[in-house]
């Protein structure tokens, strides 16, 4: 669609239209499967492998998808609502894991101050989102993979803490959210509803991540995906 703008440009507005450059196509592209693509695969990668390290948590992912679905075998964006326990599993594996480890950078329009600290004008500031989702001062054993974290008495997603932010908060929060929530449930979702997911014999798991501060990346391991029906 980008490109089909750009060939466009000269018969529309012209003013407007010279914004959609070459190079304009070539980062957004770039955003899109770095921020959109590769985040959500690797939050996806984490989040089997710690279902598969707990067997007991899985048992529970495979007991509500089956009470939810029905006669099923696949579900839809609708069935969200019915499976927070799902839900609860990828908010835990986006705050265990973090594939976003820190936060795009930002600059200070002004003068500011952030508790006991001044922020002069012009200084750059960056969300250390790894450090915020193991601060032992907002979560119990932070180390501990604990879906229920999430929940709330009845079962049900309790309201987001003010400490999760996987996709950053403020004015320039992540344009994917909306997005990548819905299809990370439905993918987990499908998956769960066909397969029970192990590790292979003797495995060892590293999880050393590697990636660096951009993205907080699995180091490659096996699954064995085991038919549910």
């Amino acid at each position: 669609m980008l490109l089909a703008q750009e060939e466009a440009r000269e018969e529309e507005d012209p003013e407007v239209m010279s914004q959609i450059t070459d190079s304009h196509v070539t980062m957004t592209m770039g955003d899109i499967m770095e921020a959109g693509v590769d985040t959500s695969r690797y939050t996806l990668l984490w989040t089997l492998l710690y279902l598969a390290m707990h067997p007991e948590i899985q048992d529970k992912v495979h007991e509500e998808v089956d009470q939810a679905l029905g006669e099923r075998r696949f579900p839809r964006v609708s069935d969200r609502s019915e499976l927070p326990y799902t839900d609860a599993v990828l908010h835990e594996s986006m705050r265990i894991s973090t594939v976003p480890p820190l936060g795009q950078p930002h600059t200070t329009l002004c003068d500011t101050k952030v508790g006991d600290y001044d922020i002069p004008e012009g200084t750059i500031v960056i969300i250390n989102h790894y450090a915020l989702h193991h601060d032992p001062e907002q979560w119990r054993d932070p180390e501990v993979f604990r879906p229920e974290r999430f929940l709330d008495q009845t079962g049900k997603m309790a309201p987001k803490p003010e400490s999760w932010l996987p996709f950053s908060a403020g004015r320039r929060v992540c344009l994917g959210e909306s997005v990548a929530k819905p299809e990370l449930h439905l993918l987990l979702a499908g998956i769960m509803r066909h397969f029970k997911i192990s590790l292979p014999p003797g495995t060892e798991v590293n999880f050393e991540p590697y990636g660096g501060s951009f993205a907080n990346v699995p180091r490659d391991f096996n699954i064995v995906a085991e038919s549910r029906l």
